[in-house]
């Protein structure tokens, strides 16, 4: 009976090891996002290669001014072709800026965060 008893322990904490390998790691990211006019919504998506004809969810992050720490994935990171922000607003023509993973993450190092600041164009329609 002992010997089942250790053997269930083995078993469960060699499966929580195997478990917690496989598990991505994610990391925080930092997003500081102004734009002028205040009050845009920003949206992030996560594309892992452009020549990708998929649509990809856009994820809303807030509104302007927007200062948040978003966790993603850090495989997501690695493999992003492009982590593309966008800013939409009523009556102005929407904005979007691409970085790489790579380059998000020495953004964020250096900088303490993501920093974007766009100006919207008024839409003509």
């Amino acid at each position: 009976m002992k010997f089942i008893q250790t053997s269930k322990r083995f078993f469960i904490c060699a499966l929580v090891v195997v478990l917690a390998g496989c598990a991505s790691s994610v990391k925080t990211v930092p997003f500081k996002v102004q734009s002028d006019p205040l009050g845009a919504y920003v949206l992030y998506q996560i594309q892992a290669d452009r020549n990708d004809t998929r649509n990809y969810d856009w994820i809303y992050l807030g509104n302007t001014p927007l200062d948040i720490r978003r966790a993603v994935l850090s495989r997501d990171l690695k493999r992003a072709d492009a982590f593309v922000v966008r800013v939409m607003k009523e009556g102005y023509l929407d904005q979007q800026k691409a970085w790489t993973g790579e380059q998000i993450v020495k953004e964020a190092k250096k900088k303490g965060a993501v920093f974007w600041n766009p100006r919207l164009i008024p839409s003509t329609n």
